[in-house]
Parts: structure tokens; sequence; C-alpha cells
């Protein structure tokens, strides 16, 4: 196993120990995983006001324990995270301990650096993600989160302890998640594509944060069981895995979750926003529409790969989610 300990406020710190670590060397603001540890590469983009992001997309050949310590300097990290892996996640953030039961974690959370993360991967887990360090003084001046100097703490820990620190991707979340690990290395002004997709996400994400907030003065969110959450991203995942062929339905899905379909059903509208089909459906167009837009496809060749035999439905389906048809693209 690889253990790693760090608690570095910039990825530019960040990077070179780690790569150290680990027997590589850090050339063009990338690590490439010598094939002991994995393959795939972590990849640092710069925002713009001293701003980082940390692009992380690779499967392990071996077990790697990451633990953060916490920093006397504060500073917030928002992740985007997509894990998938057959064996037990362990995750401790702030202190508390969270076991995952294999399959698939996808996403948004905030964290804070005045308190310890420490998270280990098994062999053979695949992880795509994306994590950007954000000062106090940055969320104040682009975010409204009523943050206040001397009361750091007490902010974060009231999103915490009401459940708003973290969410499950949706389907606005992977259109620009996507974005950012399927621009090609060669498509021009690839690092602008990819760093305006990571601010959308960081926006996204503190728009629906602050909206919560409002919310919760209301009426008080309700916690959901862990368990439950982790199986209904367990259901997301196989949602979006590959449109080319029709989704399980909606009692195979029950089944695998060991939930009831009315359960299931109010739990993913719950999450999600929208229900089971509606959320495969919409993030089918999405696909369709990201690869139309790349240029490097026909649409009766999108139609096709997202499962689409009759390319007038595919046409149909294209035109009622975007207004207009998919040749228009």
């Amino acid at each position: 196993m690889i253990h790693f300990s760090y608690n570095d406020n910039s990825y530019t710190t960040f990077y070179p120990k780690f790569a150290d670590s680990i027997g590589v060397k850090f050339e063009n603001n990338r690590i490439v995983f010598p094939k002991h540890l994995g393959t795939g590469h972590m990849e640092i983009i710069s925002l713009g006001d001293n701003i980082h992001a940390s692009l992380n997309n690779y499967k392990l050949n071996d077990d790697i324990k990451y633990c953060r310590k916490k920093n006397p300097e504060p500073f917030f990290i928002v992740h985007f995270d997509e894990m998938k892996s057959n064996k037990d996640f362990m995750i401790k953030l702030d202190g508390e301990m969270v076991n995952a039961k294999g399959n698939t974690i996808t996403a948004a959370m905030l964290t804070c650096s005045m308190f310890d993360l420490c998270y280990i991967l098994p062999a053979h887990t695949s992880k795509r993600c994306i994590n950007v360090i954000l000062t106090v003084d940055w969320v104040k001046k682009y975010m409204d989160m009523g943050i206040d100097d001397d009361d750091l703490c007490s902010t974060y820990f009231a999103l915490k302890v009401q459940h708003l620190n973290h969410e499950p991707l949706n389907t606005e979340y992977r259109t620009y998640f996507n974005q950012v690990f399927e621009t090609p290395e060669k498509k021009p002004m690839r690092e602008l594509h990819i760093r305006n997709a990571i601010m959308m996400l960081i926006e996204l994400f503190f728009r629906r944060l602050h909206k919560k907030t409002l919310l919760l003065k209301d009426s008080p969110i309700r916690k959901m069981n862990t368990n439950d959450l982790h199986k209904l991203m367990d259901v997301e995942t196989i949602l979006v895995k590959d449109f080319s062929k029709a989704p399980p339905t909606i009692v195979d899905l029950a089944s695998y979750t060991n939930m009831s379909v009315s359960k299931l059903k109010s739990s993913f509208k719950k999450v999600y926003g929208s229900g089971i089909y509606e959320y495969y459906q919409k993030n089918r167009m999405q696909k369709a529409k990201a690869m139309l837009a790349s240029d490097g496809f026909t649409v009766k060749e999108v139609g096709l790969k997202i499962g689409y035999t009759n390319l007038s439905n595919f046409s149909l389906a294209f035109k009622k989610e975007f207004g207009l048809l998919p040749s228009h693209i």
C-alpha cells in the first residue's frame, strides 16, 4: 500500500511531493502513474486568481491511502468525485468514519482545511475527480455563503450538521464533469474548455448550496440513510453507464437495491430531482449533444450509439429535450 500524508494549501506544492513519493517526475503540470501503482494521470489546471484545480483520472494496481492533515490556515476544498471499485472504500472525514460498500461513489462535496480527511482506495479502483482549493477570501468574493472570518469553523459545521456539504452528482453536474474528462487532448484551447467546465461546476455547487440553505429555514432537511444513499448512487451509475443498451426495469433496480419499487422511485427523485427514466433520458440526450458537438460523429452514428434504431425517434427525443434537431448542432 502507498501511504501519503500532506497538509498543503496548494496543488503546486502537493504535486511535486506526491510525484517524489511514487518515484516519478512532475512534468508539464502532470503526474503519470508508474505501472506498479496504476494507469492514468493527475493534472493541475489553473483557474486564475491563484486558484488551481487537481484533475485525477486513473485506475489503481495497488492500494493507496491519502491523509490530508488539518492546516491552521483556513481554506475550503470542493470535490467532484466518481470512484468505482468492487471492494470497500474507507473514508474518514472530520473524525467521522464513512465505510462505503464497493461499487460506486459519486459526489459533489465541500471540505475544510481545519479538519483531517483520510481515505483508502483499494487496488483496481477507478477514479475520476476534480478537486479545487478555494481561499476564504475567494469564496467570500464570488459565492454567497455568509462566511465570517472569525467563524469559519461554525459556518462549515453548520453546513455539515445539516447535511448540506455534499450531494450525489446529478445530470447538471455530469454535463460539466464529463466535459472535463472527455475533452480530447489535442483539442484547440483544451485547457480553456476544461477551465470553463470546472468554473461551471463550482458555480453550480454553491448555487445549489445557497438554495438548500434558504429552503432549510422553512423546512428542515431529513437525513437519508447512508446505505440507501450509496444504493441510489449505484442505480445512477447503472443508468448512465451504457446508453447503447436499454436500462434495467425499475423492478430489477428495486431488487438490486433491496428497496420496494415505491421507495426506490421516491428516494431517487428526492436525491436526483427527477424520475428514474426521466433521469436516464436526460443524460442520454446530454451524451448525444456532447458527441454531436465534438464534430466526430454523424447524427446517424450518435443515434445508434445511444440506442436508437429509428433516427426519427432520436430526432424527436432530441428536439423535445433541447428545442432543436440534432442536425442543427
